[in-house]
């Protein structure tokens, strides 16, 4: 697909990463350091057409970009979305957590979508033969982890 249509779909990379970043809980500069952005706007604009990511996008339009106290929280979005729209608010938060799509058929993106998933992020380390921690390092504590 096309840059053109995956900006038709999601209105250009900054609305996909805001609309992302209200979906994972993560915030914008977080998920743009993982270069992932582009290539999954595109990836599910292609996978999905534009219409559902348009209709996400409007469903989601008053949603602040990382969850604030004011706005909804992820828990709330069931209540918000129609079925279409909140199936592809999910398969979307779990292409950023994961680097792959659920499918039908689950997809991996890319060997680098897997080392950039949000996951590894959210427990504190690198992805599985992906980060330098050096021989030996699975004998010790993460670093903060309490004793």
């Amino acid at each position: 697909m096309s840059q053109s249509s995956a900006a038709e779909a999601w209105g250009g990379t900054e609305e996909f990463v805001e609309l992302s970043s209200a979906l994972s809980g993560f915030s914008v500069a977080e998920l743009e350091k993982t270069g992932m952005a582009g290539a999954y706007a595109e990836f599910v604009a292609a996978r999905v057409g534009a219409a559902p990511c348009r209709a996400l996008r409007t469903a989601l339009a008053d949603v602040p970009p990382t969850p604030e106290p004011a706005g909804p929280v992820v828990g709330e979005f069931p209540e918000l979305l129609a079925e279409e729209p909140l199936a592809l608010a999910r398969s979307l938060t779990h292409l950023w957590y994961t680097g792959c799509w659920p499918g039908p058929p689950p997809t991996v993106v890319s060997a680098r979508a897997y080392a950039e998933g949000l996951v590894w992020r959210a427990l504190g380390g690198h992805a599985p033969g992906t980060g330098r921690p050096g021989f030996g390092s699975w004998s010790l504590p993460p670093e903060g982890a309490a004793r």
